[in-house]
């Protein structure tokens, strides 16, 4: 079974994205150097803005007001961090000139609702948290932060229609809001306006060049457009801002993949688990680039902790059980697809990967079964039509297989394989003229096709072409000088033409390249018994 990489990278990026919309956004610099409010403060991380933006605009401004631990205890409940902490504790303290003990209280009291809707957001409590940021809204309605944290709840609710509006109504109070433009972006390519999103996410970007949603963003959409190099680089300026982001780590090792740099999408993957040893597609992806490296052992192992991460996830059953299918623990890779079926029983992989177990434990009819149960999700799959063609010809079904290399090349003509095992179906049931047409029509798809010009020339020996039969012996071993049967084969033809010694010499070498097939090793011995007598 080939790995399904580049469909899998694809899709998981665009899962990824779509639930970043929810985490961090960073503030837009103010033009005013006023120092920085309580309220400010815990808006931003209510909004989703970087812990380490907001320190780094306290420790530019500074704040006007005394640090109180019940103040600190409410930005670590709206997501301050410990860095955070310190940058307001050695923040500079300018007071206003007067103080308002109103304007306290209602500060104190929009912290408390602020701070508790944050942490109920983080819990998904999104009802809950909403009624929170509403309440503070009452207190400050012109807040275009508590406008974007708002939004951000709403879209928990899947209230996409007031968590849009929230968004305007912040643009409206603040045009230069990075935090709203932002979230009019990932609105916009929710909606499918993929041109718009990028347009937002760029003027996000322009207000706060450090935004590292904003970037992570902006790069998922380009990739979505098609631009892989402006998504790569987009998500390396995410991480120039936040080196400890695992899931843009994530996401970048998922483009580099698909840009064909599995080593370095290795390597991405490998500090996504750093950071966050807990993300399923993380080790997913991690196990398939290193199938694609060869390291069986270490991509069996990656598929295992995503699976112990996630158990309802299909598609790791499906890599776990090709992997062990490659190893040959062939029981232990039929449990794994067979479980596949189970979470989504249309899991064309799932079917296919049981056909090919099955097929090798000899069970032939079973993985018939699969084949067509793949086929009966997917009809257009030229490949599963092949292997099961190859299927019913091993069980000797030469008319199954001939009607279904026969539907390979309609969805394909150029399929030169599909040529040349149809003319071998074909030459089962005695239509020798058939079979060579196929032969030959492969090789005009495909002139280098060695096992072609190998049954060619095998086709023309049985119709007594012996001439003709050695000269397509002769072009395939010119091809291939290892194909042991087109060796035995030729031996044959210089046999029948009375040239003795160089079939002896078409038999030894036969025999050479394959010393357990038996009929090689007769053929050598019988006329390697001639020249000694």
């Amino acid at each position: 079974m080939i790995f399904r990489n580049a469909l899998t990278f694809l899709i998981l990026g665009i899962v990824l994205s779509v639930a970043a919309p929810l985490c961090a956004q960073q503030p837009a610099p103010a033009n005013a150097k006023k120092p920085v409010d309580q309220v400010r403060v815990v808006t931003l991380l209510a909004g989703g803005a970087a812990n380490l933006s907001v320190s780094l605009l306290v420790k530019q401004r500074g704040i006007d007001f005394d640090l109180q631990d019940d103040f600190l205890q409410e930005v670590r409940l709206a997501g301050g961090t410990d860095e955070l902490i310190t940058a307001l504790k050695a923040a500079h303290v300018t007071k206003p000139s007067t103080v308002d003990p109103a304007e306290q209280a209602r500060q104190t009291e929009a912290c408390r609702h602020v701070a508790t809707g944050a942490g109920l957001a983080k819990k998904e409590q999104a009802a809950e948290a909403e009624k929170e940021f509403r309440a503070a809204l009452q207190l400050y309605p012109q807040n275009a932060d508590l406008y974007t944290a708002l939004a951000n709840v709403l879209g928990q609710e899947k209230k996409w229609d007031d968590a849009e509006a929230a968004v305007e109504e912040a643009l409206r109070l603040d045009p230069n809001n990075g935090k709203a433009h932002y979230n009019r972006g990932v609105r916009l390519r929710e909606k499918g306006d993929v041109d718009g999103a990028i347009a937002e996410f760029r003027e996000a970007l322009r207000l706060n060049p450090n935004d590292e949603m904003a970037h992570h963003n902006l790069g998922d959409a380009l990739g979505e457009k098609g631009d892989l190099d402006g998504e790569i680089a987009q998500f390396r300026e995410a991480l120039r801002a936040n080196p400890n982001f695992g899931v843009t780590h994530l996401n970048l090792g998922i483009a580099l993949g698909r840009k064909g740099d599995v080593d370095g999408a290795i390597a991405e993957y490998r500090e996504a688990v750093r950071w966050d040893p807990n993300l399923p597609e993380t080790h997913y992806n991690l196990g398939l680039g290193l199938a694609n490296k060869g390291d069986t052992d270490g991509a069996i192992a990656e598929f295992r902790e995503a699976l112990r991460l996630n158990p309802n996830a299909d598609a790791p059953y499906v890599d776990l059980g090709t992997a062990l299918t490659n190893k040959g623990n062939l029981d232990e890779a039929i449990v794994q697809f067979r479980a596949a079926q189970r979470l989504n029983p249309k899991n064309g992989a799932a079917h296919v990967g049981l056909a090919e177990a099955l097929s090798r434990k000899g069970d032939l009819n079973g993985a018939i079964a699969e084949y067509r149960e793949a086929l009966s999700l997917n009809p257009q799959d030229e490949a599963v039509h092949s292997s099961l063609g190859l299927a019913l010809a091993t069980k000797g079904d030469a008319g199954g297989a001939t009607a279904e290399y026969r539907e390979v090349l309609r969805l394909n003509p150029s399929n030169d394989l599909a040529h040349m095992m149809l003319g071998l179906a074909l030459g089962k049931q005695g239509d020798l003229a058939g079979a060579m047409a196929e032969y030959r029509e492969a090789l005009r798809v495909n002139p280098n096709n060695d096992a072609a010009h190998d049954n060619l020339g095998t086709a023309l020996f049985s119709k007594g072409d012996v001439s003709g039969a050695i000269a397509e012996f002769h072009e395939a071993l010119r091809l291939n000088p290892n194909l042991a049967d087109a060796h035995n084969n030729l031996g044959v033809a210089l046999e029948r033409k009375g040239d003795w010694r160089a079939a002896r010499e078409e038999y030894r070498a036969a025999y050479s390249h394959d010393p357990k097939n038996a009929a090689y090793k007769r053929n050598y011995q019988r006329l390697a018994m001639l020249r000694e007598n």
